[in-house]
Formats: structure tokens, sequence, C-alpha cells
């Protein structure tokens, strides 16, 4: 993936129209984002295996994998394969619901949940690395944009698991 020239902050130069925003916005999110899972692609862990570790992650008490599939927005096929695999990769535990005997519970393995730590503290540790290089103000700008970008994440996340 090649680097853009720097953009300079432009903040104060607003207004700017929604869809010229967005399109900046979308373009550098999926640009720091391709970086924040290298190392999970290293390890041979593809973005999607990355994802479903991630919200079997914020499942403690486990998850059924057809709850899973909507929540990720992927077929039932589709993630009785990412399963196999994942339960193949030690990362996933499959057991039988104990309320429904036909149906079966996920949950992270020690092993998964290690994984996914490890995968996250090495993204951390380079994005740190690359926050210590802003300036203040720099810092503030990105920090006053987390609940903005939180908000919107949460309301594309709603609209998309809220369709069939």
């Amino acid at each position: 993936m090649t680097s853009a020239p720097p953009v300079p902050a432009v903040a104060d130069q607003c207004p700017c129209s929604a869809d010229d925003l967005a399109g900046s916005l979308r373009t550098e999110i999926s640009r720091l984002a391709y970086h924040l899972r290298r190392p999970a692609t290293k390890s041979g862990i593809t973005p999607t295996r990355l994802a479903a570790l991630a919200a079997l992650a914020r499942h403690d008490q486990g998850c059924r994998q057809g709850d899973l599939a909507i929540e990720m927005g992927i077929s039932p096929a589709s993630m009785t394969r990412l399963v196999d695999i994942m339960v193949t990769a030690r990362w996933v535990l499959r057991q039988r619901d104990p309320s429904d005997a036909r149906a079966f519970v996920l949950r992270l393995s020690d092993h998964g949940r290690a994984t996914l730590e490890g995968l996250r503290s090495e993204g951390t540790s380079r994005l740190s690395a690359d926050i210590e290089a802003l300036t203040d103000d720099e810092r503030r700008t990105l920090a006053a944009a987390i609940p903005i970008l939180r908000g919107i994440a949460d309301r594309r996340l709603g609209a998309d698991t809220s369709t069939p």
C-alpha cells in the first residue's frame, strides 16, 4: 500500500462537504486499519478471523454460531467454515449449549484469548509510538475525534446488524 503525502490539519478550514470528508476519512481509516492488521495477517489470521475472535471476546458467556454469523453479517455456511478453521487453530472452543443440546456455543479458548491479546498489544504499541510523535495539539484533536468516530461506528454497526 503506497503512502499518501502528509495532509495538513484542516479542521479550521472547514466547512467542507460531507462527501469530501467521508471520502478522506474512509481512505485514511482504511490505510491505518491495513497497517494495524499486518501483525495478524503475518500470523495467518485473516481480517475475518480477527473480527470473529474480537467478537467472541465481547461475549464472556459465549455466543451461538448463528448469532455470531448475524453479528458479523456473514452466511451460516461461511460461519461454519470459519468456526471449523478457528477450532482447528485452537482459538475457539465449540461446546454444546446447555440450554439446547442441538445448538453449539462458541467461546475463545485460552490460546485464542492470548493470541488476540498479543495482536492487540502489538498493534497498540505501534500506534502508541506514532501518537507519541504528535504535538500536544494534535493529540488533543485526535482525542476529541474518538467519541465522534465511536458514535459513527456504533450507528453503522447498529444499521448493519439490524438488516436481515
